[in-house]
């Protein structure tokens, strides 16, 4: 018996499945950032297993190991660059005016924008990572490539902590319903969404 557990091969994996976010989740857009962040965990964590195993080593000939790439990668391309936009344009101004004399929140927010520096360098080399392996070629930087999956998965997991724990409860209490009402109408716009009714 434990011979053929042995030899079973690499265990298997859920497929890496991004559920879309409801778009009336944009009444509320804490709660929309805060559903984001869930499938930016997946995505990290996918990045992470990937990277741990050597799958990233080399271009993928397993179906299921693409599809997941491919999700990597899109989420990568389209839809982390809004979500940041969310919250440094929207989000981060909005609680620090509703936060005078905080000096300790307006420190946990520089420290965020310069995190979201980071990961607008980091994503070149990751999206151009993933689109060679999936386009059936080794990752041209390789170096370059893994360095960057391992300090954005780093600074990603820290930094979901300190907004999931720190900075949408503050939100949650400082940002009025107008603030809210504006920062929804401007995320969906950036979406190219409609306001929800």
């Amino acid at each position: 018996m434990a011979k053929n557990l042995k030899n079973a091969g690499p265990r298997k994996h859920e497929p890496l499945v991004l559920e879309l976010i409801p778009e009336n989740l944009l009444r509320e857009p804490i709660e929309y950032i805060f559903a984001d962040h869930y499938r930016m965990r997946q995505v990290m964590a996918t990045m992470d297993r990937f990277l741990s195993e050597g799958i990233y080593a080399q271009p993928p000939t397993d179906d299921d190991v693409k599809a997941d790439m491919a999700v990597i990668r899109d989420y990568l391309r389209d839809e982390l660059p809004p979500h940041i936009a969310d919250e440094e344009e929207d989000l981060f101004p909005c609680l620090e005016r509703n936060s005078p004399g905080d000096s300790d929140t307006k420190q946990i927010l520089a420290t965020l924008h310069q995190e979201h520096e980071e990961d607008f360098a980091l994503l070149p080399p990751l999206i151009a990572g993933h689109d060679d392996l999936l386009a059936g070629k080794p990752v041209a930087k390789r170096d370059l490539f893994e360095t960057s999956v391992i300090r954005f998965v780093e600074t990603q997991r820290r930094h979901i902590i300190w907004e999931n724990n720190i900075v949408l409860p503050l939100a949650r209490r400082r940002l009025s319903a107008e603030d809210m009402e504006q920062t929804g109408r401007d995320m969906a716009a950036r979406r190219g969404l409609e306001y929800p009714a």
